[in-house]
């Protein structure tokens, strides 16, 4: 069975110091930004961006990084800054696709171009059913699967939404406004919650398109249940936390019993984006699993 370890939740000594937190994770997103360029490739029509990592050498099995519906790939900026030089890591923000099946053979069309015969996979939230879905599609090309608080089925969150026809024909910058409210208007719990909330205000409409958040939302309410794909239990990894708001109870344990057998990681305080807000953490994780790989 997989042993689910809790890191210890993050603290600050005194007082939070919001300033100093917005500012560093601000600083630290510009930083990976002009580090590494964005990138852009298209694929059947469709114009996907990413940025690359250079990893040791040019061999290594590179691994790739899919996010969830709010701000793009590089929701991973503190991840790409910590293993640049570890790993070759493609940090991916897909076209504006609202099919899963036509964006799973996107995808699949995506590692094709930027020549990976197999890669790591990383995907969280709605990137890590979307990873499933690949690995279901092409077995093939999946080396290790990391799925951050992620699902294979989303009928409990589908159940609390809007229909989808109401949600399709409302404006994306409202869409966007109403979704992100209650986190941005939500007070400032610790550093993580601050440094989520300062990466997403300088994602969401800098960098990613409120069509292109509007196009994840509606991805997300057209999943259906996934099958669970032939990766071998030693070849996957989940993280999640347990008062995550965003994927209910429901979902993440029966993504945890259908693992049953893999490496599974609990981050006390990591919230959604565990890459953000508990990135000490996460980044440990990764570099523990894929470090050792001198493929």
């Amino acid at each position: 069975m997989a042993t689910l370890r809790s890191f210890a939740n993050a603290s600050t000594e005194g007082a939070l110091d919001v300033p100093t937190v917005r500012g560093r994770t601000l600083r630290d997103l510009r930083s990976y930004q002009m580090r590494f360029p964005l990138r852009s490739v298209v694929v059947d029509g469709l114009q996907w961006t990413y940025r690359r990592t250079p990893g040791r050498d040019a061999g290594q099995t590179p691994m790739l990084l899919l996010p969830g519906i709010q701000g793009g790939a590089d929701v991973f900026f503190e991840v790409g800054l910590a293993l640049a030089d570890e790993i070759p890591l493609v940090a991916a923000s897909a076209p504006d696709i609202e099919d899963v099946l036509k964006m799973t053979r996107a995808l699949a069309g995506f590692v094709s171009a930027i020549k990976a015969p197999r890669a790591h996979f990383l995907g969280s939230s709605l990137g890590g059913y979307l990873v499933q879905s690949l690995a279901l599609l092409r077995p093939d090309l999946i080396d290790q699967l990391i799925i951050a608080n992620g699902f294979f089925d989303a009928s409990a969150t589908q159940a609390g939404m809007p229909p989808y026809s109401a949600l399709a024909q409302m404006d994306a910058e409202v869409l966007v406004r109403q979704n992100l409210k209650s986190l941005m208007d939500g007070p400032d719990a610790d550093p993580g919650h601050v440094a989520l909330k300062a990466a997403i205000a300088g994602l969401v409409g800098p960098t990613q398109t409120a069509e292109n958040y509007k196009s994840r939302v509606l991805l997300l309410m057209g999943a259906k249940p996934l099958a669970a794909p032939a990766v071998r239990a030693e070849c996957i990894m989940l993280i999640d936390d347990e008062e995550d708001p965003m994927v209910p109870p429901s979902m993440r344990n029966a993504l945890r019993a259908r693992f049953a057998h893999s490496e599974a990681h609990a981050i006390k305080g990591g919230g959604h984006l565990p890459a953000i807000q508990r990135a000490g953490d996460f980044i440990k994780l990764l570099r523990d699993r894929l470090c050792g790989d001198r493929s």
